[in-house]
């Protein structure tokens, strides 16, 4: 059960990285912001990539629930992942830095692959195609995600759903 003050820390932290990306994110902010020392964090995150692996975690958590209550339809699930990426651009791009957050022995992969399992499934019970053809179709997703995100979309005749169409035929 997490303490009073991770609870805050993590709030905090993730403020800052919906406010301004994962650059953002510091310890002694989140510290400051809760009202603490810039040493009392360190029981809870005694790293900076501890931190953000936590908070990857709770967004791949957080993403995971969105795509549950959209149930296992890949055009539903898909339009849900996209729509989270443009509501949250910041927590979305940090969900998929596995780069930024190896070793901290947080286990990122544990929250982020169900997510994984979840498309798959869903693909192979509505369209053709085996688990290559369905990772394919979620990178796609993916791609159109990042860029609605980071809102690079602005092509006359293309849109996000034009795009998951194309993808998920």
């Amino acid at each position: 059960m997490p303490s009073d003050l991770e609870v805050r820390l993590v709030a905090a932290a993730r403020a800052l990285l919906d406010e301004a990306g994962a650059d953002a994110v510091t310890i002694r902010e989140a510290a400051r912001r809760c009202g603490v020392s810039h040493g009392a964090p360190r029981r809870h995150f005694p790293s900076l990539t501890l931190l953000l692996a936590r908070l990857a975690g709770d967004v791949a958590d957080e993403l995971g629930v969105v795509l549950v209550a959209v149930a296992a339809e890949p055009r539903a699930m898909a339009e849900a992942y996209v729509g989270y990426a443009v509501a949250h651009p910041h927590a979305f791009d940090l969900m998929t830095r596995h780069d930024l957050v190896a070793g901290s022995g947080f286990g990122l992969r544990a929250h982020t692959l169900p997510l994984l399992d979840a498309w798959v499934a869903a693909c192979r019970a509505h369209l053709p195609g085996d688990e290559l053809d369905a990772v394919a179709r979620w990178a796609g997703v993916h791609g159109v995600a990042t860029l609605a995100a980071r809102t690079a979309l602005d092509v006359p005749g293309v849109s996000a759903a034009s795009l998951l169409d194309r993808l998920l035929r």
